[in-house]
């Protein structure tokens, strides 16, 4: 894949930041080897069981007329993540750090793009659509290595790819849940970052899928009518019912969540705009906190049918706030994902 930069020595070298008496998550983690950058042999190599890469690329959410940021979630939460302790509540071998999907080559043709424009709006879809092959056949070789992938950044429309690689690898229609301020489930328009989940729902990669904490004003008549239609498999959850009008239980509905996703292999998607005041392409002010979301992916990952954590649109050009923020948020999700999964096996 010529769009994929392998991580390397070099590279964790100048993020790691050593210190006397302490040992850091970098020092233990497995990464890819120089002489050898074939994926299968990476993955047949190492006995690491979730393998972390990232993905730089804001072209789905120009194409659904959003903000693009400046900066890639994977920038800042890889110097945060490698930094973090090794110890005995996570272990650095458990982990490939496998590297990223950088789009330089499409990054001055998106900036040029005019999405209100019909002509740049169809080559941006273009530009989605090539990128979906790259995420679908890495989520397909590292499901097919029994491994689970943790991926970083990118907009939602990343979500098909990641869905379609699982499902691909297990051979059959599988389950997701989002916790998001939107759906993401618009008209099968050209693919973007706002209907990842309704194309492959239409393409039949999706069993059931749950959109949880959606907040009810950006809900179209396109997304009402599919989610009634199809209300066997398609569930919704909103903010307001949960955290306005307390029609619904924060913990009881992630329960019936899990109820309705566990049967068989699910992913786990985390847009960061559901989160209040955290960089994003679609930033809010009205949203779950920090710990919320660590709670949703710490309950979610607690069964062995959960088979991938991805975490997109933030963007940390897009707030005031210390990068880092963003990054050290990143992180503490990996982290519960990671500890939950291993908790499973003890």
């Amino acid at each position: 894949m010529k769009n994929f930069k392998y991580f390397n020595k070099i590279s964790l070298n100048q993020i790691l930041s050593e210190r006397n008496g302490e040992t850091k998550l970098g020092e233990k983690i497995a990464i890819p080897s120089e002489n050898n950058l074939d994926m299968n042999a990476i993955f047949s190599e190492t006995d690491a069981k979730f393998v972390v890469y990232g993905i730089k690329e804001f072209a789905g959410i120009k194409a659904n007329f959003g903000r693009p940021g400046e900066k890639h979630s994977w920038d800042v939460f890889l110097p945060t993540f490698l930094n973090i302790q090794n110890n005995k509540f996570l272990k650095g071998h458990h982990i490939l750090v496998l590297g990223c999907f950088d789009y330089t080559e499409y990054e001055e043709e998106i900036k040029s793009l005019n999405p209100n424009e019909s002509k740049d709006l169809e080559r941006l879809y273009q530009i989605v659509s090539e990128i979906d092959k790259d995420i679908t056949y890495i989520n397909t070789l590292i499901h097919r290595a029994n491994k689970k992938p943790i991926i970083i950044g990118g907009g939602h429309n990343n979500a098909y790819g990641n869905i379609k690689g699982l499902a691909l690898a297990k051979g059959i229609a599988v389950n997701v849940v989002n916790f998001d301020a939107h759906t993401d489930f618009r008209t099968l328009e050209g693919r973007h970052s706002g209907n990842g989940f309704s194309y492959a729902f239409d393409e039949g990669f999706i069993k059931n899928y749950c959109a949880f904490g959606v907040h009810e004003n950006y809900l179209n008549k396109f997304m009402l009518h599919q989610f009634k239609e199809h209300w066997e498999q398609l569930k919704m959850f909103t903010f307001e019912e949960m955290k306005i009008r307390f029609e619904k239980d924060f913990m009881t509905s992630l329960n019936n969540v899990s109820k309705s996703m566990k049967s068989t292999f699910y992913g786990i998607e985390l847009d960061v705009d559901a989160i209040e005041n955290i960089a994003s392409s679609a930033m809010t002010s009205c949203g779950f906190s920090t710990t919320e979301a660590r709670k949703f992916i710490n309950f979610m990952a607690c069964n062995s049918n959960a088979s991938y954590l991805h975490i997109c649109e933030g963007s940390a050009s897009l707030s005031s706030n210390p990068e880092n923020m963003l990054g050290k948020f990143i992180t503490y999700l990996v982290t519960d994902f990671i500890k939950a999964q291993i908790a499973l096996t003890k």
